[in-house]
């Protein structure tokens, strides 16, 4: 089964292969994220819209080029504060994935991360970082050494391993037959 996994964001990661292989992982952009709090609300629409239109272009060309039999993209999370910006790129990739009669399934984070780090870690394992944005880096950083101990070519792009953690979720969730490669602290880095 060729699945294709999305860490969708406008730095998205992407990561394609056949279960039972190893993904190919890299990232793209899909578009400038200038500083919004200097911009209209027309022009902060506008610049959504352009990244919209990436998200469906992207979705599109990697169905094209890849054939997957199934897409799995990170499911936008946060309630009532989830980013409605994030909520439009999923939609964006799940639409064109059904228009190209694609199966297309959401991934829970932190069911991703409890599959290929052994254990859901969130910004909670970091209370001696003092800014969120550092507590995130550093979950991103443990997903990162674990692609590395894989062997995985990452090439140090914390959004492409993300999308690799998400592919290897899939393939054992969707694909007959995959093994997962153990998880927890038998494959984490140390030191």
């Amino acid at each position: 089964m060729r699945i294709l996994a999305l860490d969708i964001a406008t730095q998205t990661g992407i990561a394609v292969g056949d279960s039972g292989s190893q993904p190919r992982a890299w990232s793209i952009s899909l578009g400038e994220a200038p500083d919004r709090g200097r911009l209209s609300k027309d022009a902060k629409a506008a610049l959504d819209g352009r990244r919209f239109s990436n998200a469906l272009k992207m979705t599109q060309g990697l169905i094209e080029h890849h054939s997957p039999d199934l897409i799995v993209v990170e499911a936008a999370i946060g309630g009532a504060k989830a980013s409605h910006y994030l909520i439009g790129l999923v939609a964006c990739v799940r639409g064109c994935a059904a228009n190209r009669g694609v199966t297309c399934k959401p991934a829970n984070l932190s069911t991703v991360r409890k599959h290929f780090l052994g254990r859901a870690i969130s910004v909670n394992d970091f209370p001696y970082l003092k800014s969120k944005d550092a507590k995130k880096k550093a979950i991103k950083r443990e997903v990162l050494k674990r692609c590395e101990l894989l062997k995985w070519d990452v090439d140090g792009d914390d959004d492409a391993a993300d999308a690799c953690a998400i592919w290897d979720w899939a393939c054992a969730e969707f694909a007959r037959g995959y093994q997962a490669q153990p998880g927890g602290d038998l494959f984490r880095a140390h030191g």
